[in-house]
């Protein structure tokens, strides 16, 4: 178990993803540092500003309980829960911090409490605790009352945040800050909650119930998992993060909890990343189903099908209650996505697979997208990166232009619709053809990134996780060799997403999902020590406590990009039940 050393008097300015777990209640979340840290949460939504974000600039605001000399640290989860549990050990002592957010299903009232535990298992400890809230993202230093109760902070527009705990507060300039000193088989509990117009004791919170409630809640969820094999609490820790991800009031699952965590250090690749990605549709309700989560695959599929049936064309991405104008994407957004369309034809064979019922008003709209594509897709796209080069011919979109058709064509005979089942099927064959005509280049010997250069790029690896090729293919293997070749990036199986010129500029690190794709491939190839052999390596790659980030530093193997990245973690499972999926195949065969 990795160990932290802090010095209270000589802080880091930030500390390394590694030293991050994370707490929600399926509205919001919040990064909580082994130092005792909460450096970034937005209250009460994922898109809400943030209060707490020193987790991109020191002076951002925080929340901190630790102890006033410097001690090790180390974290870890409580089994089967979002319960973080925080271990600090000094030359006097040790204590233990537990931090959760309480879940309240279908709760409709937008607030959120962070509840923090304080117990002294040995020794003495002097204690310290720092409340020192910053309103819109940073810029805003509230006003600070203490009561006696704690302490009450609010802004010129009336938000607040209040801190109620039993130990004595001080107001400094612009922050509270508590000091004790505390005894083995002490305990306090610390609650920061949002909108609260006044202090109240801590006892009326209930904590007690309240970690008893969220601690069943966690461990009845996760047991409804019927997978039990060597990847049990990895996948656990993977879908526990998933469920941190939704926006339980409609559904929506953000691609993470935070924004501008950059892709390299110091570079321009800084993107806000708490909205909803249509792309990730089939592999997040391929997630779900598999794992047996059909409320969660049904109701983000609802979502999904929602904003469908909004009107207009359908968007790369969108807000977490629907939003459509998003200034902070407004350049992708007049972009032309093909990928989109199969991502969302694809989820819908999978909920009707599973047991959804589509209405008939649904199957229209399936059908009219799906003619839509039958009608764009030789045209350039912008490609699932949201490249800022001019439109190309990418052979990613093309394929999911091909599994757009052949899933509407599925789903068309599912239902016994209407629909011109031939014209599609034909239409299919056409996207196939031309895309092994022409994204095949035979000097790379390889399918490049697009139709108009000899660029590689690791988008292409998805071919036969969807079914358009197989793994066994010749020019597939050949192109699998390549881009581990070519695209290498630190310890295999890292690879660069690819390295053309995007139109955005300066580097980045290992993109993770491509690497799952690798040991989907390597496993659909017949190679199943290789692909359990990728799978260990890049499970080094998680943080202690199980988390993965979008990116790894190619040389130094820093997590990097926004985090929990919730397209690494669907990556990461899918990836292994494909593994296990494929084992259990070779084994009942072996058997006959």
């Amino acid at each position: 178990m990795k160990q932290f050393q802090f010095d209270p008097g000589d802080p880091p300015d930030f500390k390394s993803l590694g030293a991050y777990g994370i707490i929600g209640d399926s509205r919001t979340a919040a990064l909580v540092g082994a130092d005792g840290s909460i450096d970034w949460a937005c209250l009460p939504d994922f898109d809400s500003p943030s209060v707490f974000g020193s987790l991109l600039d020191p002076t951002a605001g925080r929340l901190v309980v630790r102890p006033s000399s410097p001690y090790t640290a180390w974290q870890r989860y409580e089994r089967g829960t979002n319960v973080l549990v925080t271990e600090f050990s000094t030359s006097s002592g040790t204590v233990r911090l537990r931090d959760f957010m309480p879940y309240i299903p279908h709760r409709t009232v937008p607030t959120a409490e962070i509840y923090r535990r304080v117990e002294v298992v040995r020794g003495n400890v002097d204690l310290e605790v720092i409340f020192e809230p910053r309103f819109d993202y940073g810029l805003v230093t509230p006003e600070m009352e203490r009561d006696d109760y704690g302490v009450r902070a609010t802004d010129e527009e009336g938000q607040t945040l209040v801190l109620s705990t039993e130990l004595p507060v001080e107001i400094r300039d612009g922050y509270a800050v508590a000091r004790a000193t505390l005894h083995g088989g002490q305990e306090t509990y610390i609650v920061s909650d949002w909108g609260a117009a006044n202090v109240h004791p801590v006892a009326t919170y209930q904590c007690d119930r309240r970690l008893w409630q969220v601690r069943t809640f966690w461990r009845n969820w996760v047991d409804r998992m019927p997978y039990h094999g060597r990847y049990r609490d990895a996948i656990e820790r993977s879908l526990l993060t998933l469920k941190l991800l939704t926006f339980e009031p409609t559904g929506a699952i953000v691609a993470a909890p935070t924004m501008s965590l950059p892709e390299w250090p110091g570079g321009p690749r800084n993107w806000d990343y708490r909205y909803s990605w249509v792309r990730d549709s089939a592999f997040i309700l391929r997630v779900l189903f598999q794992a047996q989560y059909m409320e969660e695959g049904t109701a983000y599929f609802d979502w999904l099908l929602g904003q469908a049936l909004e009107g207009g064309p359908l968007q790369v991405m969108y807000g977490i209650r629907g939003e459509r104008f998003l200034p902070e994407r407004e350049l992708p957004l007049r972009q032309h996505h093909l990928d989109v369309y199969g991502g969302l034809l694809d989820a819908a064979r999978r909920y009707d697979q599973e047991g959804g019922l589509l209405t008939i008003t649904e199957w229209e709209k399936l059908a009219a997208i799906t003619n839509e594509v039958y009608e764009r897709w030789e045209e350039p796209d912008a490609g699932i990166w949201e490249t800022r080069n001019e439109p190309r011919h990418y052979t990613y979109s093309k394929i999911w232009a091909w599994v757009a058709l052949t899933r509407a064509v599925q789903l068309a005979e599912q239902l016994r619709a209407d629909a011109p089942i031939t014209k599609w099927r034909r239409e299919a064959e056409r996207v196939r053809q031309q895309v092994l005509e022409e994204a095949w280049d035979p000097e790379v010997e390889a399918f490049t990134q697009s139709y108009e250069g000899n660029a590689l790029d690791t988008s292409v690896l998805v071919m036969p996780t969807v079914g358009f090729l197989r793994a066994s293919d010749d020019r597939f293997q050949s192109t699998l060799d390549t881009c581990l070749e070519r695209l290498e990036a630190g310890e295999y199986p890292l690879v660069y997403r690819y390295l053309s010129e995007d139109g955005v500029g300066g580097p980045e690190g290992a993109f993770l999902l491509p690497s799952f794709w690798i040991v989907e491939a390597l496993a659909l190839s017949g190679d199943l020590s290789k692909a359990r052999a990728a799978l260990s390596m890049l499970m080094e790659h998680m943080n202690p406590l199980g988390l993965y980030a979008e990116e790894v530093h190619p040389e130094e193997g820093d997590l990097l990009g926004n985090f929990p990245q919730g397209f690494s973690h669907l990556g990461f499972v899918n990836a292994t039940f494909r593994l296990e999926e494929l084992k259990r195949t070779q084994e009942s065969w072996q058997e006959i």
